[in-house]
Order: C-alpha cells, then structure tokens, then sequence
C-alpha cells in the first residue's frame, strides 16, 4: 500500500499515457518485432529512442504541448479512418462512377455508363471528358 500511494504521489500532476503512448508503443513493438529478423544495432537503437519518447510523454508536466502532440496523431487517426469509410463507400456503390474534375480537383458522382461521355464540373463549370470503363 505504500508502494501505491508513492506512486499516486509520483504521477500527480504528470500527463499520463494517450493515444500517442500507444500508438508510438505500437510502432516500437512493430519494430522490434522487424529487428527479430533483422538484427540490425541501429533499428534496435531507433525503438530505445521511440520507447524513451513515449515515456517522457507520460511523464511530462507541460499539459499543453502533450495535448497539442496528441491532437495531432487523432486528428492524423481520424483522417486516415475518413478515407478508409469513404474507400469501402464508393468500393460498395456499384451505380456510380466518381471522378475528379480536372480544374478544380472537386470529386464528382457521375452515373455508371460505359463510353466515353464529356461532363461539366457544377462548382467550377469546367467540360471535360470522362471515359467510365466496366
């Protein structure tokens, strides 16, 4: 019990583990994980390093930029999650073709017809061909 309250004591006011903790945890795990068959001295060195950053995070005391580090990697989680659902969305819409206008780079949802067809961009008013295959 007094071992605990030592640490209680210890990690007051100390940021703590987040979503960066485990994820740099992950990419360290990963790479030594990759080193098993490697047996490279640097790549060993590089998960000490990450290890030992993910550590200074937790224990930090400067709440703002820890809170500003880890809003960056969700942020970063959260977009790379955006293009994966909308990935499987346009995967699964088997009516719609989606192409970018070549202008303004604006995604357009075009009907899925087989040919070569010219279309205008509605934000920009570009005509441009599109060639919808299969």
């Amino acid at each position: 019990m007094n071992f605990r309250y030592r640490l209680l004591q210890f990690m007051s006011g100390r940021y703590g583990i987040d979503k960066l903790f485990y994820f740099l945890f992950s990419v360290a795990a990963l790479f030594s994980f990759v080193n098993i068959f490697l047996r490279s001295g640097i790549l060993q060195i590089i998960v000490y390093l990450i290890v030992a950053f993910a550590f200074f995070r937790a224990l930090s005391r400067n709440h703002t930029a820890r809170s500003t580090e880890n809003r960056w990697i969700e942020n970063l989680i959260n977009k790379i999650n955006k293009r994966i659902y909308t990935a499987r969305q346009r995967k699964a819409d088997i009516t719609h073709v989606y192409k970018k206008c070549p202008k303004c780079n604006s995604v357009l949802r075009l009907p899925r017809r087989v040919g070569k067809h010219t279309t205008v961009c509605p934000k920009c008013n570009n005509s441009f061909k599109v060639v919808v295959r299969k």
